[in-house]
């Protein structure tokens, strides 16, 4: 019997053949798959909703559903319930779920969004009310011509900054409306401080004097007192209750719109500056506290109707309150 005998070299070139035609087979079996267009990939979200597979008319439908049930907050063991009408909340879906419907990959689209935040606000407060066991913090209270310090009783009150948090991260990603991490309930802090309550000032116009309040030991206490300048009885200052809304280092001073300042130009800071070095001013336009170069006119009816102040008692009261202070005039 004959044996044929191959040559090495054929040997091994087939071998490398059979070798490249099997990988050739695992690569075909590995391919990616193509995106359909009009039908969202797998793992797309709107808003946090899953739209995985689906065309634009069934993913607007679903994102809606979830869009259209209430926003859940649960605190200890009570469930409360927000609306989108509660909250005047509006959202763009179907622009959102025509991007999402076109991706290429998976991914999530935000959607557009809009609310009332006072309405927000009110919608907490009457979950708050509800949630709440008796108590109530400490807090002022303002008559006329001073600031009274009403103490808080001893309760149990879930956390605002929580609730108003979850609301609206729930009004942006719908997938949160059902379910969100409860909400604790903790001590109500009845103590007066400082650190909770901050200052009050009282500026009275017949005395001239600006008294800065604090709570002490439970009850409303001047802590300190300045000799001011109200307005004239050309352009007297005005009373009634204000609020510190913004505060400036080394102001400039503008010219109001007023007759008296018609031909008057700005001052940059520095020594000569009408308003000195500091400035607070108050939700009434053109009206403030303010230092002043002029310390002769300190203890009078000088002013076009803001309170001057000494330089560096300007600065010392500067340093104490902050935005949102109270301000009683009278």
């Amino acid at each position: 019997m004959r044996h044929h005998r191959f040559p090495l070299t054929i040997i091994l070139t087939l071998v490398a053949l059979f070798a490249l035609a099997g990988t050739a087979a695992a690569q075909d079996t590995t391919a990616t798959p193509v995106a359909t267009p009009g039908i969202a990939p797998a793992g797309s979200t709107v808003a946090g909703v899953d739209i995985s597979g689906q065309d634009a008319t069934t993913a607007l439908a679903t994102v809606t559903n979830v869009y259209n049930a209430p926003i859940v907050i649960r605190i200890g063991e009570r469930v409360f319930k927000i609306s989108n009408a509660q909250i005047a909340a509006t959202a763009d879906i179907q622009t959102a779920v025509n991007e999402a419907v076109n991706r290429t990959a998976a991914g999530n689209t935000p959607v557009t969004i809009d609310y009332n935040e006072t309405k927000v606000q009110t919608a907490v407060d009457r979950v708050i009310r509800m949630a709440s066991t008796k108590g109530s913090e400490a807090k002022w209270l303002f008559k006329r011509t001073k600031p009274v310090l009403k103490l808080g009783k001893a309760g149990n009150a879930p956390d605002r900054a929580v609730i108003v948090e979850q609301v609206k991260r729930a009004t942006a990603i719908f997938s949160l409306r059902a379910e969100q991490e409860v909400v604790p309930l903790v001590p109500v802090q009845s103590e007066a401080t400082l650190e909770k309550l901050g200052y009050v000032i009282v500026v009275s116009k017949p005395s001239r004097m600006l008294a800065l309040y604090a709570p002490v030991k439970g009850k409303a206490k001047v802590v300190r007192k300045y000799r001011v300048a109200v307005g004239a009885p050309s352009f007297p200052t005005p009373a009634g209750h204000f609020t510190i809304v913004s505060m400036q280092k080394n102001p400039w001073w503008y010219p109001p719109a007023s007759d008296w300042a018609k031909d008057a130009e700005p001052v940059p800071p520095g020594p000569g500056n009408p308003l000195g070095t500091r400035w607070m001013g108050l939700d009434r336009e053109d009206v403030g506290i303010h230092g002043t170069p002029d310390s002769g006119s300190i203890g009078g009816y000088a002013s076009h109707g803001c309170i001057r102040m000494l330089i560096s008692q300007a600065e010392a009261l500067f340093s104490r309150v902050d935005v949102g202070t109270p301000v009683i005039i009278y």
